[in-house]
C-alpha cells in the first residue's frame, strides 16, 4: 500500500499531522537514517518527503540506497536554516540542483565578482 511519509523538523510536525500526513520528527540524523533504512528493508512503497537539512547530513551509502529504491521515492522539502557543518543557503541550493540534474555546481563568492 502506498502512502506519504514525511521526515521533518519538530516545529513542523504538528502541521503535517493536522493535514492527515504520517510525519516524523527524529531528534538526530542517526534516527532519521534508522527510519529510512527500516522502510527500505521492508520495501515500503510510497513517497518520502524529507527535510533537506536531514538529507544533507545523511551518510552517502544510505542516500544511494534511497535514490536507487524502486519502492520508496523521495523528494526534499526545502526549509529553514541548514542543519550541518556545511550549513549555508548556497550549499543547500547546489545540493538540490545536483540531485535534480546530476551535476555539482559552484557559485562565485561575492569577492570574485
Amino acid at each position: 500500500m502506498s502512502r506519504l511519509l514525511v521526515i521533518t523538523r519538530p516545529e513542523l510536525e504538528p502541521g503535517f499531522h493536522l493535514a492527515g500526513v504520517e510525519a516524523f520528527a527524529p531528534p538526530d540524523v542517526e534516527s532519521v537514517q534508522e527510519l529510512v533504512l527500516s522502510w527500505l528493508e521492508n520495501k515500503e512503497t510510497g513517497l518520502l518527503a524529507i527535510d533537506d537539512g536531514w538529507l544533507s547530513l545523511m551518510e552517502n551509502n544510505i542516500l544511494t540506497n534511497l535514490e536507487n529504491s524502486a519502492y520508496l521515492l523521495f523528494i526534499a522539502i526545502p526549509g529553514g536554516p541548514a542543519m550541518g557543518a556545511e550549513a549555508s543557503r548556497q550549499y543547500q541550493i547546489a545540493e538540490m540542483i545536483r540531485r535534480a540534474i546530476g551535476f555539482h555546481i559552484t557559485f562565485k563568492s561575492d569577492d570574485e565578482q
